[in-house]
């Protein structure tokens, strides 16, 4: 974050409480003769951010019996009668989930292929190639052959 300093422009990184009170001070200290301290301020410091909590804890609930790593996740402070009431809802409307790619295959395909509006008279602007860490690649190349197998995606040849 940048701020206005008596000597330029200050600027504070990585840590948001930091950058919030200086930011503070120099608005709320305007037209004074005052500088910021930030002596105590670590600008590359090792602050771990504070992570958000969970507004109340949830019960690991499976979907399936069977399929342990199928899990949903259901408030814990919902009324009994509530829970057990979603808890079935979910299970008897569980063939709307899709664990993996090859069990989504029963979605209408015009509800989820998308077509690019492009002016027909243009030509296309071929795309530079992007190189990846070889670690990546593999990843890549996986998901692309996931995908192809379940049928998401197909292999389309254009003529130069």
């Amino acid at each position: 974050m940048k701020f206005p300093t008596r000597f330029g422009v200050g600027e504070v990184r990585r840590d948001q409480q930091v950058a919030r009170q200086c930011y503070k001070t120099a608005v709320m200290d305007k037209g004074k003769d005052k500088t910021l301290s930030i002596a105590n301020v670590e600008l590359i410091g090792d602050v771990e951010p504070e992570r958000p909590q969970l507004v109340e804890e949830v019960l690991q609930v499976p979907l399936e019996e069977g399929y342990e790593e199928r899990i949903i996740q259901v408030g814990s402070q919902l009324g009994e009668v509530e829970n057990e009431e979603l808890i079935t809802f979910l299970r008897t409307n569980r063939d709307v989930f899709a664990w993996l790619g090859d069990e989504a295959l029963r979605i209408s395909p015009e509800v989820m292929v998308y077509k690019l509006s492009v002016d027909p008279l243009r030509p296309p602007t071929r795309q530079k190639k992007r190189n990846f860490a070889p670690e990546r690649q593999q990843v890549i190349a996986e998901e692309v052959s996931k995908l192809l197998q379940a049928g998401f995606i197909r292999e389309v040849h254009y003529s130069d």
